[in-house]
């Protein structure tokens, strides 16, 4: 697996990871926002020979990183990719001199929170309704050491 940052060019790719892995995939113009935000803008993708398996979106916030969208190949899943994104995010922070992530993931996706908790995320509150009627968000941070 190799991590890189993404690039307006990878947005076909990430699009249609996003189609297959959300009921409501972000449209073409978020992924371009986020992309092209600048300094501010984090954009990390996984490969596998040459093709995009995962990425992981979001935008640095003062001390902190907000992280908006993550996704991973059906395909993929269970093979690292989340975990390699994660770690990447958080060298990317300890580059960038960030000293937390921030997240919100819907209640009922286990496998997420399993994840994000097996990486130090904590839960820290709830957001009801975020995700609509009945579908609430959890937020959780992580809390990054200085090198």
């Amino acid at each position: 697996m190799f991590i890189r940052d993404a690039q307006v060019q990878d947005i076909d790719q990430l699009l249609a990871i996003e189609e297959l892995c959300y009921d409501h995939p972000w449209p073409r113009e978020a992924f371009e926002e986020e992309i092209e935000r600048g300094d501010v803008g984090v954009g990390i993708l996984a490969e596998e020979e040459g093709l995009v398996v995962g990425f992981l979106l979001g935008m640095a916030v003062v001390h902190e990183l907000h992280l908006h969208n993550l996704a991973v190949h059906p395909d993929y899943r269970g093979k690292g990719v989340g975990k390699g994104l994660l770690e990447a995010a958080d060298n990317y922070c300890r580059s960038h001199d960030l000293q937390r992530i921030l997240l919100e993931v819907r209640q009922d996706n286990e496998i997420a929170q399993r994840l994000y908790l097996s990486r130090g995320y904590v839960a820290v509150g709830t957001r009801k309704g975020y995700y609509g009627p009945g579908r609430d968000g959890s937020l959780y941070t992580k809390e990054l050491e200085p090198e």
